[in-house]
């Protein structure tokens, strides 16, 4: 249960020894990752979720909509454990940052994990779970940071549109050139100065019970028009409750509608009791909403962590409910440990202290 919990994405690459970065950083759909490199932008992102449909899918005859071609590709099927182990069996662990690594479109598995020795491990069908915690933390970040415009944490940008160009897509987002200025056309997913405002004064009105959240109006700056120190709980609340309500009355249909859904799936994907028979329907409504997503959203908004929620649903189908296994729990207690630090000098001696003290007078009573 540690291995499987307390990690984070790049964790979960330290752990499993895959490399999660590059042009097949899902360690899921390893080689079958679809991507595209951004030519002016110079990201990897990972779009064409449209292969995960029914053949017959109407969304996969879509040209305009999505990159200007249609979809023919079939669902990657995930590895089992022994195939795994077959991949990565032969593999030379090389430590350090000195040593000559191999190309990483060559073999993406970089080590032999030592957790194979265990005589179980390649039959588990989940070894590493996706956190569900950091996924819907750097999606709210790249969503709020998209539309309120906030400079370094926006999606969309002067080479943003400059891909689309090279791309032949979205001939009215193309930036325009005036004199020595370029003008940037606004986007369905962009807000006015007045929708901005709108937004920050909601949430900065907001209240909500004791302990359900930090205090969202210290989150709010009225006057950059953003939301500054956002927590992993933050991004939390907001996806779950807060921003379908904040975005009342903004942006177009289409894109109010699709955010709104986005949101109402990572609440249904965390609720504590789950119907194994929704579990299909829940999938292919995941489905559904990134692709409405491709279709309002600049293709540099779908980063890996956007991608990883396509699999969320699987590893529920796989390893039961998402709370049994995200890092709210321990982080708690991190806090709780945090908080017996008295002696800064010795902050580990500290902790061990007051915590056998504590345990101590438990027993007693």
């Amino acid at each position: 249960m540690v291995f499987c919990t307390i990690n984070d994405f790049p964790a979960y690459g330290n752990l499993s020894g895959y490399s999660v970065k590059g042009h097949h950083a899902c360690p899921i759909c390893e080689t079958n990752t679809s991507f595209l490199q951004l030519k002016h932008g110079k990201k990897t992102v990972y779009t064409r979720h449209r292969r995960f449909f029914k053949h017959y899918h109407p969304y996969r005859r879509l040209k305009k909509a999505f990159d200007g071609s249609q979809e023919h590709e079939t669902v990657p099927n995930p590895l089992n454990g022994n195939e795994f182990y077959h991949r990565v069996k032969d593999v030379i662990n090389m430590f350090g940052k000195s040593q000559k690594k191999p190309s990483s479109d060559a073999n993406m598995w970089k080590k032999n994990s030592i957790f194979f020795d265990l005589p179980y491990w390649s039959n588990l069908h989940v070894r590493h779970c996706i956190n569900v915690m950091h996924v819907e933390k750097n999606v709210c970040d790249s969503l709020i940071g998209t539309l309120l415009n906030i400079k370094g944490k926006t999606k969309d940008g002067l080479k943003c549109r400059q891909d689309l160009v090279h791309m032949g897509i979205r001939q009215v987002l193309h930036p325009i050139s005036k004199g020595p200025r370029t003008y940037l056309p606004p986007a369905c997913y962009t807000m006015s100065t007045a929708e901005k405002r709108s937004f920050c004064q909601c949430l900065r009105s907001l209240k909500v019970p004791q302990g359900y959240s930090s205090n969202v109006k210290s989150l709010v700056s009225v006057n950059d028009l953003k939301l500054v120190g956002l927590k992993s709980h933050d991004c939390h609340v907001l996806m779950q409750q807060l921003l379908p309500v904040a975005i009342r009355g903004t942006l177009p249909d289409k894109v109010r509608v699709a955010i709104t859904h986005l949101c109402f799936l990572f609440n249904a994907i965390c609720v504590k009791v789950i119907d194994p028979k929704q579990l299909d329907d829940l999938e292919n409504e995941v489905v559904v909403v990134l692709c409405q997503m491709e279709m309002y959203f600049p293709s540099s908004f779908f980063d890996i962590m956007v991608h990883l929620v396509v699999h969320l649903v699987r590893e529920i189908r796989l390893c039961g409910p998402v709370f049994l296994r995200w890092m709210y729990p321990v982080e708690c207690y991190m806090k709780v440990l945090k908080g017996y630090t008295k002696t800064q000098h010795r902050p580990e001696a500290s902790i061990m202290e007051r915590y056998v003290v504590e345990e101590c007078i438990e027993f007693s009573l």
